[in-house]
């Protein structure tokens, strides 16, 4: 039965029931191997702010020190800020700890070796091994020593170098962060650029006592579409769990993510983007007029691989998954979508007049 957790994308469990000491240790080591057969040392490990983060970071450390490889604990963060850790080549490989946007019981593991995703069929071959070593009733010993690296630092300083032309604007905004690890950066990049930020739930707290933190469903926007009602913002940002997706709503709309891909190609010079099967033609239309468009299989890591492979600028997803190569690294980061938004506004674009 652990085989049914390495799905196509990450490794997704209850915890205690399929996420425990006995598999995420076992994970962690058989991991640790494939890690040190590739010839990579340098692992990165970040978590969300699930409640079984602490104990999972335990048990999953644990395995990878038994696999003899050099682990950094770079703490509570979102899992693009994991990514950003093996891009700008400060680690060898990160794995991010993150039930992302499913119920609190729930918790997994994505991984990245390098700057590839580990997916398909390298995860159902993992799991097979996982499964091999729990039958071998074989015992990891409890050791989860890590150094700590402070990688939030240098994101926030690339977000204040990127971004210098927003260094003041004070069009006023709110941002919902849905109590996941979107407030562990957002404040940050909001207070160095003295933005005009509102920004709600934004302490991490993995029983996620306002609403749950998946802004796909209109419920979970609630509370940012009552702040923009009361107090007159035009703009509105909200944010999964581990803040790799983004919502966005104006007074008008709720725009989906192939409608932000076309109000992104607006600032975009001959720009090639790709959507994915659910996005709509109208959005291949628009995006055909100021530039090329391409479709693929939908899911971060079949969109980082076609992106490699087609040169791709932006890429987009329905759900709310927007990976910038252009002036980025082409992994998904809500919080680096939010910022482009932002310069559209500065720049004079009316979100709504656009998508009438």
């Amino acid at each position: 039965m652990i085989e049914n957790i390495f799905r196509e994308y990450d490794i997704r469990g209850i915890f205690e029931s399929e996420l425990n000491e006995i598999s995420v240790k076992a994970i962690g080591f058989e991991l640790g191997k494939e890690i040190a057969n590739r010839g990579l040392k340098k692992v990165s490990v970040g978590y969300d702010a699930r409640l079984s983060a602490n104990a999972l970071f335990e048990y999953f450390v644990s395995g990878l020190n038994h696999a003899n490889l050099q682990i950094f604990n770079i703490g509570l963060l979102p899992t693009p800020i994991g990514y950003f850790s093996v891009f700008t080549k400060k680690f060898d490989a990160n794995i991010m700890i993150t039930g992302s946007h499913n119920p609190k019981e729930y918790n997994g593991f994505k991984i990245t070796l390098g700057t590839d995703s580990f997916f398909g069929k390298d995860l159902q071959n993992l799991g097979k091994k996982v499964a091999k070593f729990i039958e071998s009733g074989e015992k990891i010993p409890t050791n989860a020593n890590t150094e700590k690296f402070d990688i939030l630092s240098d994101y926030l300083d690339f977000f204040e170098k990127e971004f210098a032309n927003l260094k003041n604007f004070d069009f006023p905004f709110v941002i919902d962060c849905a109590n996941g690890a979107a407030g562990v950066s957002v404040k940050g990049i909001c207070e160095r650029l003295n933005l005009n930020a509102k920004i709600l739930y934004s302490e991490p707290d993995g029983n996620f006592p306002n609403h749950h933190p998946d802004p796909s469903e209109e419920k979970n926007l609630l509370d940012l579409k009552n702040e923009m009602g009361a107090n007159g913002f035009k703009i509105g940002f909200g944010f999964d769990g581990d803040a790799d997706r983004i919502a966005v709503l104006t007074p008008n709309h709720n725009i989906k993510g192939d409608e932000l891909a076309c109000l992104l190609a607006l600032n975009m010079k001959n720009p090639r983007i790709l959507g994915e099967v659910k996005c709509s033609q109208a959005m291949y239309d628009t995006i055909n007029k100021i530039g090329k468009s391409f479709m693929g299989k939908t899911g971060h890591s079949n969109i980082k691989k076609a992106m490699k492979e087609l040169d791709i600028d932006l890429a987009a997803e329905v759900s709310g998954h927007i990976f910038f190569k252009e002036r980025y690294f082409g992994f998904d980061d809500g919080v680096y979508a939010m910022m482009r938004v932002l310069e559209l506004i500065k720049l004079g674009f009316d979100l709504d007049s656009e998508l009438a």
